[in-house]
C-alpha cells in the first residue's frame, strides 16, 4: 500500500523532497559553522594566552558541531517524510476536506510547493 501510495503521489512527494532537502543542508552548514565560529571566539577569549593554535581546536569542534547537525537533521527529515506521507493518505481516505485530519494551511504548502516544482521543471526541460 505505501509504495502505491508514493506512487500515485511522486510528483508532490518529490516537490516536497527536493525543497527539504536544500533546507537540511542549509541548516547542517548554518549549524556546523555557526558552531565552529562560535567556539573559535569562545577560545580565543577564554584560552587565548594558553594556546598557541586555535584552528585544530576550532576544527575538532566543527566535526562533532558537523556530526550533531546531521544526526538532528537526519531526524527532522524523516519527520517531514512521515508528515508528508500522512498527509497523503489521509488525503486519499477522506475525499471530503471537513473530514481529513490535515489542517488547510498544509494543503496549500504542498500545493504551492508542488506547483513551484512543476514550472521550475518545465523551464528546466525547455531549455535543455
Amino acid at each position: 500500500m505505501g509504495f502505491f501510495l508514493i506512487l500515485r503521489n511522486v510528483l508532490r512527494i518529490s516537490a516536497v523532497s527536493v525543497v527539504s532537502q536544500i533546507v537540511l543542508f542549509i541548516g547542517k552548514v548554518f549549524i556546523t559553522v555557526a558552531s565552529a565560529v562560535g567556539g573559535y571566539y569562545y577560545l580565543d577569549i577564554h584560552f587565548g594566552d594558553e594556546l598557541n593554535y586555535l584552528m585544530v581546536p576550532t576544527l575538532l569542534i566543527g566535526i562533532a558541531a558537523y556530526a550533531v547537525a546531521e544526526m538532528f537533521n537526519e531526524v527532522f527529515g524523516m519527520a517531514i517524510s512521515t508528515i508528508l506521507q500522512c498527509f497523503v493518505a489521509d488525503e486519499e481516505l477522506f475525499e471530503d476536506t471537513e473530514e481529513r485530519f490535515a489542517p488547510g494551511s498544509l494543503a496549500g504548502a504542498i500545493d504551492s510547493t508542488q506547483k513551484k516544482y512543476k514550472t521550475k521543471k518545465k523551464v528546466s526541460v525547455e531549455s535543455s
